[in-house]
This record gives structure tokens, C-alpha cells and sequence, in this order.
């Protein structure tokens, strides 16, 4: 049985279209079949750019977001009479997992657990901050409980925006529109999920994998699936023991001796590309939404 789970560590902002954020991603929207994007080699996790990366917030962009709507929501608890604290969001790079480990220095340091990411904490308050000290009543019209976007009814005598105040930032910055399922957003997005499980069927990366599971046997590891070392050591202690990192240095060790990262994200980059060029006028409206979204949180940053 061959594993497709997906193991990413993904940053889930106000947008829900933050995806694994790579350095080198400002190409990654361009049709790259024969070009660079298609034949790189994969050496660190930051080599893992696809195609419908374009088509996410980069880490700066989705921080900027969070900060408006936080900003927003804020002004609307003022007219309320409720003093909100806004924590300005800062960039979160997350080191994507997508192919599991796949640098030496990683695998060396940190074996299967995740390297600590700065700024982490501070992107989580950004999106939705409030204060211990407020009563209940203004968690009630700030409306972020369980992101429901009921009516929002009255409070002394005014009445609460749907969703409470963090319904009306969202629709400020025309949150509603992408979030909006019916309009397909959200399903042509699934590209970046689906991809990743379609390369794995491919016999080109069949033929990767076993030579991957050939190397890990004679390293004195029996593995039939890339994901499973990795998946071992999920959740064991808070940090890596010498096994695992030994482990993982054998995996990047045959990772990059058969190339099955590099195969799979030129199977990948195939794969979305082809997906992107079908779908091309879903994915401009995207952009064009992504375009207008950015606009107004800058518009209400500046004011």
C-alpha cells in the first residue's frame, strides 16, 4: 500500500489560502514544464515551490491581511465601546514537509520534528487578539467564537453585524468572496492536495521510490513507503533522538541518491500545470480576488 497522506506544515491564516510557504516562490506561478521550476533539484525543503503556490498569500502578504482584519474588527469593537487590542501579524515561513526531510542539515539537527519557525505565535495573535480583562458580552459582538456567521443582533441598542465584528472586517476585505465554496475557489485549490497523491501513482516515481526503499534497506532500514520513517517518529518527545536523526540522515542520504524528491516535484509541477491551463479562467479570478483582497487590507492599514 503506498502512503498518500499528506504531511505539510501548513500556516492556516484569515484567508484559508496560505499553503507551505518557500523562499523562491516568485515563479512558481509561470508555466514550467522543460524550465527551471520543472527540472530543479531538490537539495532543502525550500526547492519544494509548485506551480499553484502562486495562487496562495506568500507569508508577508498573509500577515499584512491578518493585521487589516484584526484593525478592522477593532474599529468595529470601538463602536461598541469596547477597547480591542490589535498584535500586528509578522511573516511566518513555514518550512514545508511535503516530501518529508529532504536536507542534510535538517535531518542532522532535527531529525522528523519540526523546526522551531519565529514569528509563529505572533501571526496567531495577529488574526484574532482580545483581551482577558473584557466582559463576555464583547466576545459576543466580536463574533469570533467557533467563526460563526449567525446574525449578529443587538448590543445596547445597536445592532451587531452578521458574524459579530470579525464577520464585518472579513467582508471589508472581501474575505466572504474567497471563502465562498460555491464560487469553486476552494475546489480548484484542492489541486495542491490531489497532485500530491496522483505523482504517487505514476510509475516514474513507483520505479523512485523503490530504489528509495532499496537504499533504506541496505542503510539497515526496511521502509516501502517514503512517509512512513517520518510518520515512526511523529509526536515522539519534544526532541530528536540519535536513532531518529540517524534514520532521517539515512532517508535524505537516499532521497538524494535516487532523486525521488526531485521526481516527484517534477510529477507534481506537471500535474498543476496542466490542472492550472484547464482551469485558467478560475485561477485568474483567484488571482484577481487574492489582487482585491491585498488592496483594501492596505487601504485599511493606511487610514
Amino acid at each position: 500500500m503506498r502512503y498518500t497522506r499528506l504531511v505539510i506544515a501548513a500556516g492556516v491564516g484569515t484567508l484559508l489560502l496560505t499553503g507551505c510557504a518557500e523562499s523562491g516562490r516568485e515563479d512558481a506561478g509561470a508555466d514550467t514544464r522543460g524550465g527551471a521550476s520543472a527540472a530543479r533539484e531538490v537539495v532543502t525543503e525550500a526547492d519544494i515551490v509548485l506551480p499553484v503556490s502562486a495562487y496562495f498569500f506568500t507569508p508577508e502578504q498573509q500577515a499584512r491581511v491578518d493585521t487589516a482584519h484584526a484593525t478592522l474588527a477593532a474599529d468595529c469593537m470601538k463602536r461598541f465601546g469596547f477597547d480591542w487590542p490589535v498584535a500586528k501579524a509578522q511573516p511566518v515561513e513555514v518550512v514545508s514537509r511535503r516530501y518529508g526531510v529532504v536536507s542534510e542539515k535538517v535531518a542532522a539537527e532535527h531529525g522528523y520534528h519540526m523546526v522551531p519557525v519565529a514569528g509563529g505565535d505572533e501571526h496567531a495573535e495577529g488574526a484574532v487578539s482580545g483581551g482577558a480583562d473584557l466582559p463576555p458580552e464583547a466576545y459576543t459582538v466580536y463574533g469570533a467564537k467557533g467563526g460563526r456567521t449567525s446574525p449578529g443582533g443587538s448590543y445596547r441598542g445597536k445592532d451587531v453585524p452578521e458574524g459579530g465584528c470579525v464577520g464585518e472586517a472579513g467582508r471589508t476585505l472581501g474575505l466572504d468572496k474567497v471563502q465562498n465554496p460555491k464560487k469553486g475557489r476552494i475546489g480548484l485549490l484542492s489541486i495542491d492536495f490531489t497532485s500530491f497523491g496522483q505523482a504517487q501513482r505514476m510509475p516514474e516515481f513507483t520505479r523512485a521510490e523503490d530504489a528509495w526503499a532499496s537504499c533504506m534497506r541496505k542503510a539497515g532500514y526496511r521502509h516501502t513507503a517514503f512517509l512512513q520513517p517520518g510518520e515512526k517518529y511523529t509526536g515522539r518527545g519534544s526532541t530528536a533522538s540519535p536513532q531518529e536523526k540517524a534514520v532521517a540522515k539515512a532517508d535524505v542520504t537516499c532521497k538524494r541518491d535516487t532523486k525521488l524528491a526531485t521526481v516527484l516535484l517534477r510529477l507534481e509541477t506537471r500535474i498543476q500545470n496542466d490542472y492550472i491551463e484547464q482551469n485558467a479562467a478560475g485561477f485568474a479570478e483567484i488571482k484577481k480576488d487574492q489582487g482585491a483582497v491585498i488592496e483594501a487590507a492596505d487601504k485599511a492599514l493606511a487610514n
